[in-house]
């Protein structure tokens, strides 16, 4: 058998961004609780009468995956974001310096979310992320 050189890990090597991990998409739900105030008005008084009102707002967190993309400047990721019944997002974001930033989108009725990110610079595609995340119960907001 012949000697073989060891080389070491090189994120940048072809072959691996080639590859597709739709398990690389990492993310999490969260909710925050905040305090609204209803003004009503007193129609015997005429007095303006603030009712306090507890409401739970549902987000998901996804943190963009750029490990293999660390300090590499003009790189561009395309973002698709498609929900069953209602949550719809295309767009892109460019990264100048440093690393992308997450993302927080606020959820609403949809059950399952589909998120697709291609990154790429500016004369090809270097490597492409899909995902469907499937929205618990808890995060889903109920139709009024």
């Amino acid at each position: 058998m012949e000697n073989l050189p060891i080389k070491a890990y090189d994120p940048n090597s072809v072959w691996l961004n080639n590859i597709s991990h739709d398990s690389r998409i990492d993310y999490f739900f969260t909710q925050r609780k905040i305090i609204e105030y209803d003004e009503k008005l007193d129609e015997k008084t005429l007095e303006r009468k603030k009712k306090k009102k507890s409401v739970t707002i549902n987000f998901l967190a996804i943190n963009l995956p750029n490990n293999q993309f660390k300090n590499i400047s003009n790189l561009i990721v395309d973002i698709e974001i498609w929900g069953e019944s209602k949550y719809h997002y295309t767009g892109s974001l460019t990264n100048k310096i440093g690393d992308f930033p997450s993302l927080l989108l606020k959820l609403d009725n949809d059950k399952e979310l589909f998120i697709k990110l291609i990154y790429r610079d500016k004369e090809k595609m270097l490597k492409s992320f899909i995902k469907f995340i499937p929205i618990l119960k808890r995060y889903q907001s109920i139709p009024e």
